[in-house]
């Protein structure tokens, strides 16, 4: 199963299936043009987020393929949001 991974300020978030990416960036090229501004998104085992998104943040989306038992086990155990390359390598 192909999901979307979005980054944001060194967290990672695995999108909802029904999350509409293409609004998800616009938005997110609204906040670093036009000054901060929350976003909303549903993530896999986060539920609903909200951040704030400045100029000075970067955002990187990735398609990944899962399968189905490892998206379900996310409901139950979510994946790990802050990344720390020193803790998770």
């Amino acid at each position: 199963m192909r999901i979307t991974r979005l980054r944001i300020d060194g967290q990672f978030f695995h999108l909802d299936e029904d999350q509409d990416t293409a609004t998800l960036k616009r938005e997110i090229i609204a906040a670093a043009s036009a000054g901060p501004r929350f976003i909303d998104f549903t993530a896999i085992g986060h539920g609903e987020v909200s951040v704030l998104m400045t100029p000075q943040m970067g955002a990187r989306f990735e398609v990944l393929e899962r399968s189905q038992e490892e998206i379900d086990e996310w409901n139950h155990t979510p994946p790990v949001v802050d990344y720390d390359p020193l803790v998770h390598d």
